[in-house]
């Protein structure tokens, strides 16, 4: 046994003594895609401690031997603290133009030295950028942390990259031929700017929406497309490159602070959008995302990036997949736009939990933190604005049936439910428009003769049928803009809009008279009624419907006395005259 341990312990004394294992070169080629460096065996990384390293105390042999290969094929570190990069290319070709650059835009400080020959001279000044610094120092002026190798001949050539971010989405490094990644950055470009042009239009577009129909959810929804946008330019680094470039600083806090306020304004337009303060199982969770996106806000403004960040990406995580289940209970408990809702949360959701994915190295997919995030945000914001027009078309359905319902409960109110006349309030209300006009108007005041042994002697049912067959009969002689009324028991009222003579009126009466003492078939008998009919006319006996029933209600009395059929009211003297 002693012996086996000696044997260890010797072993292990030969493996330290043995040297690091160094990166082989990466040979040089163009490829449309990029060559990849991470996961390859030719990146090597060093973690600075303490980031007082400098390019010669990295160079020297004492920590020269310290890099290791770099931990899979992308690193995220949000200490804060710095990493170097330690690359070795080699070209064959007599000279080439190449670019070594990052997958992202959201790098703190960042500083390039070399290329170095196989002699140590360095061939370029040293580059030094990042957020920290205005965008005009980065080369070719890319969104993208990027160096620029430009190589005059065949040989072996060595880049250091010293990288200080607390807030870094994904850190994976490539080579491109410089033309290729031009070319690539203009197909992005268009891409993204496709992305943006969707946004910008239905930011305009529900800009009037939200001034025309003023309801909260849209003045949420306009606030998660104004944060949606800046966010996705921020990341893309177009928003460094056209906006606020000589702002270093917001340019480090943009990156943590608006997805907070995105993910403020969209908590909040799920709260609005799918009335969940019925339900405060659900409310207070998406109320409480608020506030930590809030806080997250604060943080980030704060300075405090790595801690917004990481509350960004758990809110952007979980506050997603919450939203999706809010939808499913809001859905069925009867909402149908919430169906609209649960497909634009479960578009942005996957193209989050994406990125995410990505960032924390669960997988390696460049492609999506390029195209991922932007394709469904963009998705997302165009169903909720299907999802909000489904909403509004409900409310208007649903205002357009109360309205009806209001519409036929005040036509009830001003209905005779036996006959299907107008009441005592539907006269006044038809009154109130046909005597405000000014024009010569007449009123009739009906009451029936002989009523009331018919009640008596067959009950109130045939009493009933007789008086709907009155009103039949009195509707079928008037025409459509006069009113014709049934004030209740025997007597109705017609309000003619007409300047008729007293001849007319006379003629009319007789009419009316007739019609209404022809027999009536009731259950195979034969009844009759007679008519007493008062005549008040505007203006002369009156301009409002009570001074008219007053009127016609003294002619009516004078009639039934003379047995006349109707009379007319005097208004020179008052008293009622017949007429015969």
């Amino acid at each position: 046994m002693k012996l086996f341990r000696a044997f260890l312990l010797l072993c292990l004394a030969l493996l330290g003594a043995l040297p690091a294992a160094s990166a082989s070169p990466l040979e040089l080629r163009a490829d449309p895609n990029g060559l990849s460096l991470g996961g390859t065996g030719h990146l090597q990384w060093l973690s600075d401690e303490t980031g007082l390293l400098s390019l010669d105390d990295v160079r020297n042999p004492v920590h020269a031997g310290r890099f290791g290969m770099a931990p899979g094929a992308a690193l995220r570190d949000t200490s804060g603290k710095a990493q170097w990069f330690r690359v070795e290319v080699e070209q064959r070709a007599h000279g080439g133009d190449w670019v070594l650059a990052t997958s992202t835009t959201a790098l703190g400080d960042v500083r390039f030295y070399g290329p170095f020959d196989a002699t140590g001279k360095a061939l370029a000044a040293p580059v030094h950028t990042g957020q920290s610094q205005p965008y005009a120092s980065r080369p070719l002026g890319s969104e993208r942390i990027v160096m620029r190798l430009q190589l005059p001949q065949p040989g072996t050539y060595t880049v250091y990259a010293r990288i200080s971010s607390e807030a870094a989405p994904i850190l994976g490094i490539a080579v491109w031929e410089t033309a290729q990644y031009l070319q690539w950055r203009q197909h992005k470009r268009l891409f993204d700017g496709i992305c943006y042009g969707i946004l910008l239009a239905l930011l305009v577009y529900n800009t009037v929406l939200a001034s025309v129909f003023r309801i909260p959810a849209y003045v949420y929804y306009l606030g998660q497309c104004v944060f949606a946008l800046l966010t996705l330019a921020a990341y893309n680094g177009h928003a460094a490159h056209y906006l606020w470039g000589d702002w270093p600083w917001w340019q480090e806090r943009g990156h943590v602070v608006l997805p907070g306020l995105w993910i403020l304004f969209g908590a909040q337009f799920a709260r609005s959008f799918l009335e969940t303060r019925q339900l405060p199982y659900l409310d207070r969770p998406l109320q409480t995302m608020s506030w930590i996106a809030a806080g997250s806000t604060l943080l980030g403004l704060a300075g405090w990036f790595g801690a917004s960040q990481t509350i960004n990406e758990v809110l952007a995580s979980v506050g997603s997949l919450f939203c999706s289940v809010a939808a499913v209970v809001v859905m069925r408990r009867g909402l149908a736009a919430a169906r609209w809702y649960l497909g634009g949360q479960a578009l942005l959701f996957l193209s989050a939990l994406g990125v995410v994915l990505v960032n924390w190295q669960v997988m390696n997919a460049p492609w999506i933190v390029a195209y991922g995030l932007q394709s469904g945000v963009a998705a997302e914001l165009v169903v909720f604005a299907i999802a909000l027009s489904t909403r509004i078309n409900g409310m208007r359905a649903s205002q357009e049936a109360l309205r009806l319902h209001a519409d036929h409960l005040a036509e009830a109110a001003a209905t005779d439910p036996l006959t299907g006349l107008a009441n005592r309030a539907g006269l006044a209300q038809g009154a109130a428009r046909m005597l405000n006009d000014g024009s010569p108007h007449a009123l009739m005041l009906l009451d029936l003769d002989s009523f009331k042994p018919i009640n008596d002697q067959h009950g109130h049912d045939v009493g009933d049928a007789v008086l709907l067959g009155v009103a039949h009969r009195l509707q079928d002689h008037m025409r459509a803009g006069d009113i014709v009324a049934r004030l209740g028991g025997d007597e109705f009222v017609i309000l003619i809009k007409s300047d008729m003579t007293q001849e007319d009126l006379s003629a009319l009466a007789h009419r009316l008279g007739a019609a209404v003492r022809q027999p009536l078939d009731v259950d195979g008998r034969s009844l009759s009624v007679g008519v007493s009919t008062g005549i008040a006319r505007c203006p002369q006996d009156g301009r409002s419907l009570t001074e008219l029933m007053r009127c016609a209600d003294r002619a009516m009395y004078v009639a039934k006395q003379t047995g006349s059929g109707h009379a007319f009211h005097r208004a020179d003297t008052g008293p009622a005259r017949a007429t015969p």
